[in-house]
């Protein structure tokens, strides 16, 4: 879920340097393991909470998911000085991790609440999206412009998702647009981990919002008038999904992040609808069919071409390398 989840506007404005990396850039393999540990678990996630939504509803997992989310991090920050790495964190850090989770809170609301209404492989698909709204963030409000490559790789998503909308089945419409409008959110978030992770420590970052969702989602849990039919059935992929997506995945993302590049990450974080299909035919018995499959495909090459195309001095690097020595 987590996932899952991934955007590349931060690298802009200064140009790349062709100096070794230095500090937590010195390790890109483990970079690289940590992007496709985050995209297994969003994938796992996605699946088997699939799965809890056929008998509870997405307001009350989204409250168990990141209550237990809560208490399994508690356990690793709170013997390390938790509270003196929370209080150390800056007002400018408490900003961006504020941003950062309301952002995650209308994320993940509506993509859960998409995917109950929804084929799962064909809502990760979807979510791809989000890619396509970070760059256009980053147009809006990091002046950036579209090279050739990430206009090719805009087209080509816009392609995937008017064929995924044209060939819907009528049950998942609803279900179409709430994924659409948590993969805008996704995209938000994607752009503000870039900048919370700056200020903050990944793993305080990451507790801090999870801690804020569980509470704000249980708050709206018993104002809307609360029920938990159906939790008995279900309550151990609830704690599985609780570790998988808010801790795993989404740890394990904002740790590649300082360890690579964005761009990097995201080529990666592409990968959940693979998980997610394999998982949901072995395990849910649901299948999208070829033309929503087409339209994701469509929707995932041209998110791969926009990352390509934003990594900065991509094309010069090309020349040096095929110049002779």
């Amino acid at each position: 879920m987590s996932g899952h989840r991934s955007s590349i506007t931060e690298e802009h404005r200064a140009p790349e340097s062709h100096a070794p990396p230095t500090g937590e850039q010195r390790t890109p393999t483990a970079g690289y393991v940590l992007a496709l540990v985050s995209s297994f678990g969003g994938g796992a996630a996605t699946a088997l909470g699939k799965w809890n939504l056929e008998s509870i509803s997405p307001l009350l997992m989204n409250a168990m998911i990141f209550s237990v989310a809560t208490v399994l991090l508690s356990i690793w920050v709170w013997p390390k000085g938790g509270l003196g790495r929370i209080r150390a964190t800056t007002r400018r850090g408490w900003f961006w991790t504020a941003m950062f989770s309301l952002s995650s809170w209308l994320a993940v609301m509506g993509y859960w609440a998409g995917i109950q209404q929804m084929d799962p492989t064909l809502a990760s698909f979807l979510n791809r999206s989000e890619v396509l709204v970070a760059i256009l963030l980053g147009m809006i409000f990091l002046g950036e412009r579209f090279n050739r490559i990430e206009t090719a790789g805009a087209v080509i998503s816009f392609i995937g998702i008017i064929i995924m909308r044209l060939t819907l089945r009528v049950e998942y419409s609803l279900g179409f647009w709430l994924v659409l409008v948590g993969s805008l959110f996704f995209g938000i978030t994607e752009l503000v981990s870039k900048i919370a992770v700056r200020h903050v420590e990944p793993v305080v970052l990451t507790y801090i919002r999870n801690a804020f969702l569980a509470v704000t989602y249980w708050v709206v849990f018993w104002l809307i008038g609360y029920s938990f039919a159906g939790l008995d059935r279900v309550w151990i992929g609830v704690v599985v999904v609780g570790f998988l997506g808010p801790i795993l995945s989404r740890l394990c993302y904002v740790m590649a992040l300082k360890k690579m590049e964005l761009s990097k990450v995201a080529v990666i974080s592409q990968m959940p609808p693979v998980w997610v299909m394999l998982l949901a035919v072995t395990f849910l018995g649901q299948f999208p069919t070829a033309r929503e499959i087409f339209g994701g495909v469509f929707l995932i090459g041209g998110t791969l071409l926009m990352v390509v195309g934003r990594r900065p001095g991509w094309r010069s690097r090309l020349v040096e390398n095929e110049l002779p020595a």
